[in-house]
């Protein structure tokens, strides 16, 4: 369930755990632990074996461990993400689509779109940035038809971990 930022997620979690559901959370990651989600920890709301950060998948070399800052649109090709964005806001871009090879340098695709957004002088909402939520809706609704070795690596990691907490089948 998207929450639409950490903000939010005290709300969600205590609702679905009033109708007795069993909870993982996957939340983007800035380096550090983030101080709402230890607080859902240590007030028993939250597993922190069900707790799990975007950089935890991202580097197939060290899954599990907790890495760079990483967002869940780094698990995905940075083509692909930027194919989903350009889709969502094709109307605002008015025919500039947002291309790979022009953003800058970085680790984070979000960022990256943004700082391009920013360079360009194109504002796809009053704060700066763009809504999350329009690429992600596109990619849930028209799924790709396939995905490149690492990135479905990535995801059965992730799947893999989350059935692990819950003594799912693998």
């Amino acid at each position: 369930v998207p929450t639409g930022g950490l903000d939010n997620l005290a709300t969600f979690v205590s609702l679905l755990n009033a109708s007795g559901l069993q909870l993982a959370v996957l939340h983007d990651y800035k380096g550090s632990p983030e101080q709402k989600l230890t607080g859902l920890v240590k007030d028993k709301l939250l597993s922190g074996k069900a707790l799990f950060n975007a950089s935890q998948f991202r580097d197939l070399a060290k899954l599990g461990a907790s890495g760079q800052p990483s967002d869940i649109e780094d698990l995905l090709p940075v083509g692909t993400y930027i194919g989903y964005f350009n889709a969502a806001f094709a109307k605002q871009l008015a025919g500039a689509p947002v291309m790979e090879a022009d953003l800058p340098p970085g680790d984070r695709v979000i960022v990256r779109i943004e700082q391009s957004l920013k360079a360009k002088g194109i504002t796809l909402r009053p704060s700066g940035g763009f809504n999350h939520f329009l690429p992600s809706s596109r990619f849930s609704s028209a799924p790709p038809q396939s995905l490149d070795a690492d990135t479905a690596a990535r995801f059965r990691a992730l799947f893999a971990a989350v059935n692990a907490v819950f003594g799912a089948a693998q």
